[in-house]
């Protein structure tokens, strides 16, 4: 049987505290091993006690939840050669709290639930519970293939050299390729968790890359992807939104979909590319989901198209990437190494989907190399 999750609980509010210690009891394999009020607090647990997962709320006086990862972040990096503790955002669903918790996200934590809001403690709880649950596993498979990373380091000097955090690639790495890259018509990405971050470091050096407008399905609910869109647009040169319907794909656009909703793209008969939003049923139990806006794609663009698969829990993007690649389009996934959960871009290489495999830096490379390739008419 494996050693229990060691999980920490930081929240000012005790009733909150509560009700995440119950949530967690009825996990299996996660034992809490403390539950305190403030960022102060946590970083003495911490000091004192194995923990290997921290849920923690953003809003705090004092140390808040920010300034508390930073601080777990400063923990981890003076111990290279152990586990790091993980970190799990409780984010509330004000505009605040978004933008919080995209900061975070893009900061190093590995994923956020929100803080559920209706009139039934019971109904709250339920929510509470399966959010927890879908993180923890998502976060335990994370921890144990760094394990085995981290066993098979050859020595200390790889070690420290690995601790490193990846950084965006220079613009001026990767000259403007868009002249010869004028039967590219359109990127797409899929992306889930470690996704904000992923995003931050790949965006910079794709949109010197291409030219082409890129649209993202980026798995987070209502509220959070406008915030996530604000924060990628103060990063890149390209104008990055949240997508909106009927709108026209231009040259220079980035389009995130919007969290509840599915984008589609659509070819008009004047040969436009224009957004379409749709509230159908989920897809891998996700809207927006990548399987939806890949489809989508490979019917207006054919083999002027191309998609990329990120960091991600489960297989959403897979069925998509297969119509992409029958429409005669290209399809690149994440390298494990990189990914905080290689589960999206795994199911990708598993299915033989895969024209290249790279990390964030690699990426923005092999898409050029790819739209260069001579492509069957669509």
């Amino acid at each position: 049987m494996p050693d229990p999750l060691r999980v920490l609980i930081v929240d000012d509010s005790r009733i909150f505290r509560a009700a995440l210690g119950e949530a967690l009891r009825h996990i299996p394999h996660v034992r809490v091993v403390d539950s305190v009020f403030s960022g102060d607090k946590a970083m003495q647990v911490i000091g004192e006690q194995p923990v290997d997962l921290v849920t923690l709320d953003l809003e705090m006086p004092g140390m808040d939840g920010m300034a508390t990862l930073q601080a777990i972040g400063r923990f981890n990096r003076e111990r290279p050669n152990q586990l790091p503790v993980g970190v799990i955002m409780i984010s509330s669903h004000t505009q605040q709290g978004a933008q919080a918790t995209v900061s975070a996200l893009q900061a190093g934590a590995f994923d956020f639930i929100s803080k559920p809001s209706g009139t039934s403690h019971a109904e709250n709880m339920k929510v509470l519970g399966a959010q927890l649950a879908d993180k923890i596993t998502g976060y335990t498979t994370h921890r144990a293939n760094r394990m085995l990373r981290l066993a098979s380091r050859p020595s200390a000097a790889a070690a420290s050299t690995a601790a490193i955090p990846v950084r965006p690639l220079a613009p001026s790495v990767i000259p403007n390729a868009a002249s010869g890259l004028r039967g590219l018509a359109l990127v797409g990405i899929g992306v889930s968790t470690g996704g904000p971050k992923a995003l931050g470091l790949l965006l910079p050096a794709l949109v010197t890359a291409v030219s082409c407008p890129i649209v993202i399905v980026q798995h987070m609910p209502p509220g959070f992807t406008a915030s996530l869109a604000e924060s990628l647009d103060r990063m890149v040169t390209a104008h990055v939104a949240e997508a909106r319907e009927g709108e026209q794909l231009l040259p220079g656009m980035v389009r995130v979909a919007p969290g509840g909703k599915h984008l589609l793209v659509e070819r008009r008969a004047t040969g436009a590319l224009v957004t379409q939003l749709s509230e159908d049923p989920l897809e891998c139990g996700c809207r927006p989901a990548a399987n939806v806006l890949f489809r989508s794609v490979a019917k207006a663009c054919g083999s002027y198209a191309g998609v990329l698969v990120l960091t991600g829990m489960g297989q959403d993007g897979t069925e998509g990437a297969a119509a992409i690649k029958r429409a005669g389009g290209w399809v690149l996934a994440q390298d494990e190494a990189s990914s905080v959960v290689w589960g999206m871009p795994g199911s990708i290489v598993a299915a033989g989907l895969a024209d290249a495999v790279g990390n964030l830096e690699q990426l923005p490379g092999m898409v050029t190399d790819q739209a260069r390739l001579p492509r069957r008419n669509s």
